[in-house]
C-alpha cells in the first residue's frame, strides 16, 4: 500500500494532472483491489480512503447481463461493486472506475484528467491526431463512464495495452511498477506540450462554454450555466476549462461532451454522490 499511496499523492499534487477530487489509481494483490474512494482527493489520500475489493467478483461482472435503462442498468451494476468489497470496508464507496482498474491485467493504474491532455480529448480532431501522436495507445470514442466505458475498454485490452486515451474525459495508464507510469505519463506530456507549440491556430482559439462542458468534471463542479458557481472547485475547474480551450486549438478546436452525455452526468447518482463529497 506504501507504494500507492506514494504515488496517488504525487500525481495528485500536482495541480496540472489533477483538479479537485478527480482522477483515481489503484493497486491489485493477492487478488484484491485496491482502489481510491469516491469523492477522496489524490493530493492528501490516505490509506484508509482506499477501498479493498475482491477481484474474483469484479471479474465476474462483465459477464453479467443488465437492464438497458441507464437508471436500473446503473443501480444493479453499483450494487455488484458493492457487493465485491472485502469485509470491514462496508461504510466505503469504490471509485466510479471500479472495474476498469480490475480489467486492467497491470498491478498499478492510473487515471488523471490533465488539462494538456484534454486539450486533445476535447478537440474536433482528437481522434486522428491520437492516432498520430500515440500509436501505442488505444482511443475510445465518447461514451458514459463507469460500466459502458469499462466494457468498452475491456474489448481492446491486452497486456501490451498500457494507453488509454478517453475522448472528453482523460487518459488511464497501466504497468507493472509506479516508475513505468511516471515514464508513460512523462512521454505523453512531452509529445503534446510540443504539438501544442507548433500547432496553435489562432483560427480556433475561443473561451469554453458552461453550457458545452468538456469533460463530467466540468459538471461535477462547476454545473452546466448559465453561471459559475461561487466555490473554489468550481473556479479551479474553470481554470481548468479555459486552459483546455486554448490547447484545443493545436487539435482543430473545441469538442464539447454531447448533450445526451451531459444529461446522463448530471442525472446520474454516481456523480451526485461524488459531487456532494467534494
Amino acid at each position: 500500500m506504501k507504494n500507492l499511496v506514494e504515488y496517488s499523492r504525487r500525481y495528485g499534487s500536482d495541480i496540472s494532472l489533477v483538479a479537485a477530487g478527480g482522477g483515481n489509481t489503484s493497486m491489485k494483490e493477492n487478488g484484491v483491489l485496491y482502489v481510491k474512494g469516491s469523492g477522496s482527493a489524490l493530493a492528501t489520500i490516505k490509506e484508509e480512503n482506499f477501498v479493498a475489493l475482491d477481484m474474483n467478483k469484479l471479474l465476474e461482472i462483465p459477464k453479467r447481463s443488465y437492464p438497458d435503462s441507464d437508471n436500473e442498468r446503473e443501480a444493479a451494476f453499483l450494487s455488484d461493486i458493492m457487493a465485491a468489497k472485502l469485509p470491514g470496508e462496508e461504510t466505503k464507496r469504490p471509485s466510479v472506475e471500479t472495474l476498469l482498474h480490475a480489467l486492467f491485467p497491470q498491478k498499478y493504474v492510473l487515471h488523471l484528467h490533465p488539462s494538456l491532455v484534454n486539450g486533445l480529448t476535447c478537440s474536433a480532431d482528437g481522434k486522428s491526431a491520437a492516432t498520430r501522436l500515440f500509436p501505442d495507445a488505444v482511443w475510445v470514442d465518447e461514451c458514459r463512464p463507469g460500466y459502458t466505458l469499462a466494457i468498452e475498454v475491456s474489448k481492446v485490452l491486452s497486456e501490451n495495452i498500457n494507453t488509454v486515451i478517453l475522448q472528453n474525459h482523460g487518459v488511464f495508464f497501466a504497468a507493472n511498477i509506479p516508475a513505468d507510469l511516471d515514464v508513460l505519463l512523462k512521454n505523453m506530456m512531452n509529445i503534446l506540450k510540443e504539438e501544442v507549440d507548433k500547432n496553435y491556430n489562432a483560427e480556433y482559439d475561443a473561451p469554453p462554454c458552461l453550457e458545452k462542458p468538456f469533460t463530467p468534471d466540468h459538471i461535477v463542479y462547476c454545473g452546466v450555466g448559465p453561471e459559475l458557481p461561487d466555490t473554489d472547485n468550481a473556479r479551479l475547474l474553470w481554470e481548468d476549462a479555459k486552459k483546455i480551450a486554448k490547447y484545443t486549438a493545436s487539435f482543430g478546436g473545441q469538442r464539447p461532451m454531447a448533450p445526451d452525455m451531459v444529461e446522463f452526468i448530471r442525472t446520474w447518482e454516481a456523480e451526485s454522490y461524488r459531487q456532494k463529497q467534494a
